[in-house]
């Protein structure tokens, strides 16, 4: 086994709540709003529902084949159509920490404009590169110390922004604009949380994996709860026509609070929220590809490729798209149906394969003992 190290599951669970939070807060909340408008808290709820397929999917297929990551499980249990899918996934990972990176790059941009994006980018995966060198357990304690840190932040954001001049009949009618509109928010939140599925690379390490089920509905109700609060607040400062307009509409509403003329510059939370989040999730989707490759590979240590598939990445953010636009075009055309496809699809199709596996498995065993 490459990974010598074992995190509790309450960590993986605070791994996966704050890998999903941040990228809800930078990509998917507009994605919603724009989508559902004043209806995108109905859309997060019943889309949390719909991602836990997924989760579920992945959740149970690590308790079928235990020990085992989820590119382990496709390359020794799945035959040559296993190995591809695996083959698949890896990319899959290649393209999350490379869109994590450029995301990264283009928020800072627009805070500090005339610094160069690749100085973002090499900053942030030199920083990510040591935490995944440093192994899971560094990596587990360190979002362990930051999340808690995060959430106080955030609540007092929440408690800040009560008193601004927020009008929350913004969120009515309920299903004003349909039911299609709603539905098309809920797949979006259901694709967002198709990101769990990395958490495959991780679910064997975890020391109670008997309790994986319970741990994988949790980390999805608190980051439903999570993100409740930035889906209903730009609606009802802004209205939900202005807030579907907003690149990001959490940060223009951080940047309205203000204390008595004494702090008036909140909106330095955000980008802190930004900063850790995205260090994190990088760090998680980094582990997952240096990890699942050495696998494949039958390496006995990821840590060396960790700086050849750093340069990649970096070249990759750089390379993936031309400017921010088409970063959303990505984000609106391709992002959704993508996580949907590799999340939850996929997922539970190889634990229905898995199941029937085992269940044929047996019953030959109970043959030959007969």
């Amino acid at each position: 086994m490459i990974e010598k190290g074992r995190i509790s599951n309450i960590q993986a669970a605070m791994l996966a709540i704050t890998s999903l939070t941040i990228i809800g807060h930078l990509i998917l909340l507009t994605v919603v709003i724009q989508q559902s408008r004043q209806d995108g808290w109905v859309a997060a709820i019943i889309g949390t529902i719909l991602g836990l397929i997924g989760i579920l999917s992945i959740v149970k297929l690590s308790q079928c084949f235990p020990g085992l990551t989820l590119v382990e499980i496709l390359f020794h249990h799945f035959s040559w159509v296993g190995k591809i899918i695996g083959v698949l996934y890896l990319l899959y990972f290649f393209l999350m920490v490379t869109l994590a990176v450029r995301l990264y790059g283009e928020t800072y941009k627009i805070i500090m404009p005339d610094t160069p994006l690749p100085a973002f980018i090499i900053v942030i995966i030199l920083l990510t590169a040591y935490i995944v060198y440093s192994g899971l357990e560094t990596l587990s304690r360190l979002n362990q110390i930051m999340l808690p840190v995060l959430v106080i932040f955030a609540i007092a954001v929440v408690f800040l922004t009560m008193g601004e001049k927020k009008d929350y009949t913004n969120l009515l009618p309920i299903f004003g604009n349909g039911y299609l509109q709603v539905g098309k928010g809920s797949l979006s939140v259901m694709g967002w949380f198709g990101e769990f599925v990395v958490l495959g690379m991780i679910l064997p390490y975890v020391q109670q994996p008997k309790k994986l089920v319970k741990t994988g509905i949790w980390a999805a109700v608190v980051t439903c709860i999570f993100f409740l609060g930035p889906v209903t607040g730009p609606i009802a400062l802004f209205g939900p026509v202005e807030a579907a307009k907003m690149t990001f509409p959490t940060f223009s509403e951080v940047k309205y609070i203000s204390s008595d003329d004494v702090i008036n510059r909140f909106d330095v939370i955000a980008v802190l929220f930004w900063t850790v989040g995205l260090m994190i999730r990088i760090s998680v989707f980094f582990y997952g590809l240096c990890l699942g490759l050495a696998q494949s590979l039958k390496l006995p240590s990821y840590q060396p490729l960790i700086i050849p598939l750093a340069w990649l990445i970096g070249v990759g953010a750089i390379l993936f798209i031309k400017n921010f636009a088409e970063l959303n075009s990505f984000l609106f055309e391709s992002y959704v149906p993508l996580n949907i496809l590799m999340g939850a699809l996929i997922p539970l199709i190889l634990l229905l394969l898995a199941l029937i596996k085992l269940k044929v498995r047996k019953g030959n065993q109970s043959d030959i003992k007969l």
